[in-house]
């Protein structure tokens, strides 16, 4: 993976379960990686390592850390970001700030718009990055439950069903760096 200098290693690959209906309570994102959310969450875990981003596994949660705590999360229906950790860190399971940053449009919606600033760990059914609140902010949720709430991938962060639509193979992954100096 060569994006914004290379050095990534795929840690997570996943799809939907419901992408037609996006914003329904049954989408959820599958596998998931065996992380600490609340333990409604059912969809199934994932610790096999996937050997492509449509090979939808995730390595050991775990061992994420022992790759970096860099962060490209790279979708097909909404933006790339990198994130830098700050007080906040997927990869530390860390609630607090992030430095992100949008390296690849996947749509024209919402250009104009930054890109995430905080992360938190479990808000719910998953992790989630978002800028001012929980429910207002939200760039990326990857919610694992089919239950209550569905996986926003908003462009435009606002919680929204904004994510591109009528994509082939709709999917996202998780990749971790050592920070390039």
């Amino acid at each position: 993976m060569k994006t914004d200098g290379g050095g990534w290693t795929l840690v997570w690959s996943y799809t939907f379960l419901n992408y037609n209906n996006f914003a329904t309570s049954a989408n959820a994102i599958t596998p998931r990686p065996n992380w600490q959310v609340n333990q409604n969450v059912d969809v199934p875990i994932s610790t096999t390592p996937p050997l492509s981003e449509t090979d939808y596994n995730a390595i050991n949660f775990s061992l994420w850390k022992q790759l970096g705590r860099e962060v490209l999360i790279k979708s097909n229906i909404n933006n790339w970001l990198i994130c830098n950790p700050g007080t906040g860190s997927l990869v530390d399971w860390q609630e607090g700030s992030v430095s992100c940053q949008i390296v690849k449009h996947m749509t024209d919606r919402c250009k104009d718009k930054l890109a995430p600033g905080k992360f938190s760990p479990s808000q719910g059914f998953g992790p989630m990055f978002y800028t001012t609140t929980y429910f207002d902010g939200i760039y990326y949720y990857f919610d694992g439950y089919t239950s209550d709430n569905w996986p926003t991938h908003d462009p435009c962060g606002k919680n929204q069903p904004n994510q591109e639509n009528h994509v082939v193979n709709p999917h996202g992954n998780i990749f971790i760096r050592k920070a390039i100096s």
